[in-house]
């Protein structure tokens, strides 16, 4: 005689059904744990701005920050010119050891104004938060000290007096980094001067630059052409060295960017905004 097979008992089939039922709001609780688990990564989006040429105030789009006094400051000048000049930064959402949650890093990843790295990429391994702000402090301090150094050696170069640059005064607040040498080194030439450079044009710019006055590579390239446009700026100066990052980036529609290796260079791309020659301007080529 066969054996009738026996089905399970009706506790287990009580606990089946409750599973079915319930089952679902243990799924949805481990993924919204797992949506806030922290990445490696870290994220870049566009930074505040500021005019050299003008007050020291940090612009975010709508938002302004007054940081007081003159952005540079040259002897006794009166001078008051028109259009601007403007730096341009990246912010950094997280740090060495606070990372983004993983629906942050997702969400982001596909903000075409934002940049989802790994946080090794911004952050040297092994800093803390406060070794790397200390460091990007150095830098813009560095920066400083090259675009006074070149900005003097070109007036000097005209048979004009570089006495003023020597005591001018830079302030940057809170920005860090090397990437605004070039532009100060042309808020000094302008302030020192009194020459109008932009024709009351308003141009941004980025890139570092060496006593001998040579335009290098910069990072966030993307983030800071967003920033440029996103407060006023039609033409963005940027270094040759990125011309590979900007030609595989979106430019903002509007802006027009112009490589340049120099400092001279630099000079010579305003000289030919501020006249209109606008057909002069290098471009990045591929």
């Amino acid at each position: 005689m066969a054996l009738k097979p026996q089905g399970p008992s009706s506790s287990f089939k009580a606990y089946l059904s409750w599973i079915a039922r319930h089952g679902y709001w243990g799924v949805a609780v481990l993924l919204i744990a797992f949506l806030f688990f922290p990445t490696n990564y870290v994220m870049e989006r566009p930074g505040p701005t500021m005019n050299v040429l003008g007050n020291a105030v940090l612009n975010y789009g709508t938002k302004k920050v007054d940081l007081g006094g003159k952005a540079i400051e040259v002897g006794n000048s009166s001078f008051s010119p028109s259009g601007a000049l403007d730096i341009v930064t990246v912010n950094v959402v997280g740090s060495p050891s606070s990372t983004l949650p993983v629906f942050m890093a997702i969400a982001n990843y596909f903000d075409p104004s934002s940049r989802v790295l790994p946080k090794e990429v911004v952050f040297p391994i092994g800093s803390s938060l406060s070794q790397d702000e200390k460091s990007q402090q150095g830098l813009m301090s560095g920066a400083k000290e090259a675009a006074k150094q070149a900005a003097s050696s070109f007036l000097k170069s005209k048979g004009l007096s570089a006495k003023q640059i020597e005591g001018a005064k830079i302030n940057s607040g809170p920005i860090g980094g090397p990437s605004a040498g070039m532009v100060f080194a042309l808020g000094l030439i302008e302030k020192a001067t009194g020459e109008n450079l932009t024709g009351g044009e308003n141009v941004a710019g980025t890139g570092t630059l060496s006593d001998s006055g040579q335009v290098g590579a910069i990072g966030g390239i993307s983030s800071k052409m967003i920033a440029a446009r996103r407060d006023g700026a039609s033409f963005f100066l940027a270094p040759e060295a990125n011309c590979a990052q900007v030609l595989s980036s979106p430019v903002p529609s509007g802006l027009r960017v112009i490589p340049v290796s120099s400092l001279l260079g630099a000079l010579s791309a305003l000289k030919d905004i501020s006249s209109g020659r606008l057909s002069l301007l290098p471009y990045c080529k591929a």
